[in-house]
């Protein structure tokens, strides 16, 4: 990983700063959070349905050669 220049890592720090604000409010609403957990899963299994696919062209693939 490259190194980072000064005015990099001060944006870096400032923008996990504001990430841990927001995780922090979004954990103290209920509703906020449940609403999260619930698109979690959704894009969770979106991505696994993607990742079975992706597998079965990969298999096929290896069939082939």
């Amino acid at each position: 990983m490259a190194k980072l220049s000064t005015m990099d890592k001060k944006y870096r720090a400032e923008n996990d700063a504001y990430t841990m604000a927001q995780y922090e409010e979004i954990m103290a609403d209920s509703a906020r959070r449940n609403a999260a957990i619930k698109a979690a899963r959704e894009q969770a299994a979106d991505l696994n349905k993607r990742a079975s696919a992706m597998n079965k062209v990969a298999n096929k693939s290896n069939k082939k050669k």
